[in-house]
């Protein structure tokens, strides 16, 4: 895992700033720079990234059906999860993240947290930054470029709606997922959206079954006053 990288793509791929994301020109060419991508996925991937969608809208469903969350945080998880899918094929064939993308899901999850009461955007800024510090501490290290700071801080602020520490979970499977690639592959330079967007998978379903067993019994945790 030392010398994993994720660093920008190959020739003829579109290079962008280093600071993570392409200057997007509008959501017209947003929209043409996700169908490029779209364009170029195997028929596998393709599969995978509609069955990823369709959990995300699962568990946005879930979190308002099982979990007792409110409809604005279900359709939030929803909206960033199909968000990210394409902001992550976007990553796969560019090695950049759209900033647009990023910056419309930060929107979303903003909007679901102030329809909330004040608590769930406490929750969403604690799980941003359990998120996103620590790719921030490591991307020097490890080549990771701004835009996956800012993907993981979007997915973790998402997840966060309905668990504070959900973002840890997030950039938990992220970094664990792309590790293993890596070394079974033999690989060391990754796009890191994708894995990125299984942790927001993977923690948007995990903290949706623990509050749901947790509501069961009519608690709550972390416990509010």
């Amino acid at each position: 895992m030392a010398d994993l990288t994720f660093a920008p793509g190959p020739p003829g791929a579109i290079i962008n700033d280093p600071s993570g994301g392409t200057p997007d020109g509008g959501t017209g060419s947003t929209i043409r720079r996700v169908r490029r991508a779209w364009s170029e996925l195997s028929g596998r991937r393709r599969r995978i990234s509609i069955g990823g969608a369709a959990l995300a809208v699962a568990a946005g469903t879930a979190s308002v059906t099982a979990a007792e969350a409110p409809i604005t945080t279900g359709i939030a998880i929803a909206m960033v999860g199909v968000l990210g899918g394409a902001a992550a094929i976007v990553d796969v064939h560019e090695r950049r993240l759209p900033n647009r993308l990023s910056g419309l899901s930060l929107l979303i999850v903003a909007a679901a947290a102030l329809l909330d009461d004040p608590w769930t955007g406490v929750d969403a800024l604690i799980s941003m930054s359990m998120a996103a510090v620590p790719l921030w501490v490591v991307r020097y290290g490890r080549g990771l470029a701004f835009g996956d700071v800012k993907f993981a801080a979007v997915l973790g602020a998402a997840t966060g709606l309905v668990h504070p520490y959900a973002g840890v979970v997030v950039v938990w499977v992220a970094a664990l997922s792309a590790g293993v690639f890596a070394l079974r592959t033999g690989r060391r330079r990754l796009a890191f959206g994708p894995w990125l967007w299984a942790g927001y998978l993977t923690g948007g379903v995990v903290v949706v079954v623990v509050q749901a067993l947790l509501s069961i019994g009519g608690r709550t945790w972390p416990a509010r006053p």
